[in-house]
């Protein structure tokens, strides 16, 4: 587990806050970090400190103004937005919040889209879907839509979505934001046991202190710098 997963460096990001007078809020200032394969990563701080930002250019869903992100030895900051999607999809998976899922499709179907993106026939899809909903402890509920799912059930199933395509990294931008404490509980043992029974890599920007205890690393955001790891 000593292999480097992603490598960011030097990421720097800015927001127009007032086209008129040219005003930026300078979000990150230059972070550089490495996280090694099969570890749980837990970027906290303040609110507006920056975690979701960088988590979303962890991820390659935003870009930064200048920095580098890698995963593994490809710089997904070389590649245009079509390349960047395709790599997206195959490599790396996201967890929000708000779940996020399709209200008009059961969990079986949410899970197996990302597989049928890939060109998977829309049966295999489904059996793999089945599978990874029944390794997350839903293999009674996949024929249920979204509306029809506690919020932990509807975490789960977003969890199991972006683990179809057995990416290098999942990113989770507060996960359990939406849950109550005995839920989110719930929530990370399941992060915690596919971690260890996958030796799953999870990036996660969490306000919820105990998720982040205990995790492998902490990361601390404070004005727009890393300023502690534990």
């Amino acid at each position: 587990m000593n292999d480097i997963i992603l490598q960011a460096e030097n990421i720097h990001k800015k927001f127009l806050l007032d086209k008129k007078s040219s005003t930026y809020l300078h979000v990150l200032k230059g972070i550089s970090l490495k996280i090694n394969r099969g570890q749980i990563v837990s970027i906290v701080g303040a609110s507006g400190a920056g975690k979701s930002t960088l988590l979303h250019i962890l991820g390659g869903l935003d870009r930064p103004d200048t920095g580098d992100v890698y995963w593994g030895d490809i710089n997904i900051f070389n590649l245009n937005d079509d390349e960047l999607s395709k790599l997206r999809t195959r490599e790396v998976g996201f967890v929000f919040q708000f779940h996020h899922l399709l209200n008009e499709f059961t969990a079986v179907e949410n899970v197996a889209i990302p597989k049928m993106i890939t060109g998977v026939s829309l049966g295999e899809a489904l059996k793999q879907a089945e599978n990874i909903l029944k390794l997350v402890g839903l293999s009674e509920r996949i024929n249920h839509k979204p509306n029809e799912l506690s919020g932990g059930e509807q975490q789960r199933v977003a969890i199991a979505r972006a683990m179809i395509n057995n990416p290098r990294i999942i990113f989770a931008d507060e996960p359990t934001g939406n849950l109550d404490s005995k839920t989110s509980d719930e929530l990370f043992e399941l992060i915690k046991i596919l971690n260890k029974d996958k030796e799953q890599t999870f990036i996660i920007a969490t306000h919820n202190e105990k998720l982040a205890g205990s995790s492998h690393r902490i990361l601390k955001i404070v004005d727009g710098y890393i300023s502690s790891e534990e």
